[in-house]
């Protein structure tokens, strides 16, 4: 028995300590190691870890309630295109993609499932938590790695789109391993995963949105297996110790939404204050809430969120005039000594500045001092 335990914490620490260097690869060389790297520590897990059986009552029920689920998310996704419309993917069903994105993407999803199943059969705390981080990691590796975050806005995407969803998917693929074993996972993840390799085209859903969604379908997947099948009657340390992970669940979705606002995918939008030009009324390090510019009346006075180039900038409206029917519209910062150079007109307005955040944009300024050395 204590052989066993040992080989158990040996290959899964062993696991997660390899692929970690995957993270600090470039994208297409850190999907590729992962592929290897899970396959071969599946192996191990498979071959070298007392297989335990597992309580899966409901398991035909359930590979096919995930297998509707996951097919019910792809129809919603290519509804949404009827919306946000449709591009390219850029995938080809040729032999180049099949064996560079094809068979690496479809081996890690495998090759993780197969050693979560494992791992989870044994009932060790310790490997379950090293478990969820070795099958997060590989997740995140099939859409990047650390390496392709370079800059602010890249590291806030990667974060949003690969790291978050991951965090939160792999908490319900955990609980389905434990309880079905892994044919509801590898079902679901194919379907979810696999398509854009497969189909030319997919929706210009906005990513940000994409990533919230990935956010909550999970957890609304659990929500409903859990209702739909688990015992009502538990105890109270079952209940805590199960609904554990809800704190860094709520705190993934927090921060999600919070990026969506930055993404400006809602009405309203968000944008930190990053100079002194608009010093009394919204000072450096300032959070601004702004509507999205959807046609409003503008208003001499007016504080407004515009494009300047490649910078957005919070500025007040000092004069409005309509030449040969375009409006053109004269900016100031409150504390700048000089109108800003030239004007903007309604194609250059993203929103109108509506509420003042104090000092919640120190961490984004803090993050982008970080990116410019």
């Amino acid at each position: 028995m204590l052989s066993d335990r040992r080989m158990l914490y040996i290959i899964s620490s062993s696991a997660l300590a390899v692929l970690l260097l995957g993270l600090f690869m470039p994208s297409t060389a850190g999907r590729i190691f992962c592929a290897a790297v899970i396959a071969v520590f599946a192996a191990l897990a498979f071959f070298f870890i007392r297989k335990r059986s597992i309580l899966s009552i409901n398991k035909n029920t359930v590979i096919l309630l995930i297998s509707v689920i996951g097919l019910l998310y792809l129809m919603f996704y290519y509804l949404s295109g009827l919306k946000f419309g449709f591009y390219r993917s850029g995938y080809k069903f040729s032999f180049y993609y099949i064996l560079r994105f094809f068979i690496p993407i479809s081996l890690i999803i495998a090759a993780s499932e197969i050693f979560r199943w494992v791992i989870r059969a044994q009932n060790k705390k310790l490997a379950d938590v090293i478990s969820y981080l070795v099958c997060v990691i590989t997740e995140v590796l099939i859409y990047g790695s650390a390496t392709s975050a370079k800059g602010f806005i890249a590291f806030v995407d990667f974060w949003a789109i690969a790291v978050f969803p991951a965090l939160v998917s792999n908490v319900l693929y955990h609980y389905l391993s434990k309880r079905y074993g892994p044919v509801p996972n590898l079902i679901y993840r194919a379907i979810i995963t696999l398509y854009i390799y497969i189909i030319p085209v997919v929706p210009a859903m906005p990513k940000s949105l994409l990533a919230f969604l990935n956010l909550i379908i999970p957890l609304v997947i659990y929500w409903f297996l859990d209702i739909l099948f688990e015992k009502k009657k538990k105890n109270a340390l079952e209940k805590k110790h199960k609904y554990s992970f809800i704190p860094v669940i709520f705190t993934a979705v927090l921060m999600t939404f919070t990026m969506m606002l930055i993404s400006n995918q809602f009405r309203f939008g968000t944008l930190v204050i990053a100079t002194d030009s608009m010093t009394g009324t919204y000072n450096k390090g300032d959070a601004v809430i702004y509507e999205r510019y959807d046609d409003q009346p503008i208003e001499i006075g007016q504080v407004i969120v515009f494009k300047n180039g490649k910078a957005t900038m919070v500025h007040r409206v000092i004069n409005i005039e309509n030449i040969n029917g375009v409006i053109r519209y004269y900016t100031k910062g409150d504390v700048n000594e000089d109108p800003d150079p030239g004007f903007i007109t309604e194609g250059d307005i993203v929103g109108l500045a509506d509420t003042k955040l104090p000092y919640l944009g120190y961490p984004s300024l803090w993050l982008r001092s970080l990116f410019k050395k």
